[in-house]
């Protein structure tokens, strides 16, 4: 499931120097990155979104993932893509929103700092090629709401477009934030299903699916 992406309170912004969003293309990416991505999956299981796992999610079994990940990235069913910065937090903020949305996201320096992550996963199946799903998307609890998530969002559609699929699917917890952000961003809401997973402290939670033509 997507993560529920829980609102930090309001602080002052400061703008994000250099960043960029880029795709790790094998093993050997992700083991280099493996440090980061293991915090930010901690960050988002223990801070409460609901993607997967229990909280609170140690290390080893975040390494466990990660590397499964690399693993299907080696078999080409999935693409990981991360946002990077090498501006530090101030106030435990950053900010996204001088830059507008159509201007792609680059930069010259070597990136740091990983604020976000989503995956798409292709189907294999001969009937299913036309379309792939949206997963994991993440963003660090203290990066929300800065615009991260929606240019994520935007990246992986255009992606997807380019390799020729014609639909996205994904779903998210019901009662997550993320929610509105799919329907702002003109996803189709299809369904609901009850109990459907659990958030990190185990109870149980519902999820909305969702789907978009490209």
């Amino acid at each position: 499931m997507a993560p529920g992406l829980i609102v930090p309170p309001s602080t002052t912004p400061e703008p994000l120097r250099d960043f960029t969003i880029s795709q790790l293309t094998t093993s050997e990416d992700v083991l280099t990155r493996l440090p980061q991505l293991c915090q930010i999956l901690q960050d988002c299981v223990n801070e409460g979104s609901s993607i997967g796992f229990l909280a609170p999610l140690s290390t080893k079994d975040a390494e466990i993932y990660w590397k499964q990940v690399a693993e299907l990235i080696a078999k080409g069913t999935l693409h990981l893509f991360i946002l990077v910065s090498e501006s530090s937090l101030t106030n435990g903020t950053l900010s996204l929103d001088h830059i507008p949305s159509s201007q792609p996201i680059h930069s010259t320096a070597i990136p740091s700092i990983v604020l976000g992550t989503i995956q798409l996963v292709t189907i294999p199946k001969t009937t299913h090629l036309h379309r792939a799903e949206v997963i994991k998307l993440l963003v660090s609890p203290s990066a929300r709401r800065l615009g991260i998530a929606r240019r994520l969002m935007s990246h992986v559609e255009n992606f997807a477009r380019g390799t020729g699929r014609t639909m996205l699917t994904l779903d998210t917890a019901t009662e997550s934030p993320a929610l509105e952000m799919y329907r702002r961003l003109d996803w189709e809401e299809w369904g609901t299903c009850k109990d459907y997973a659990s958030w990190p402290d185990g109870s149980r939670c519902d999820a909305t699916f969702f789907r978009k033509d490209l």
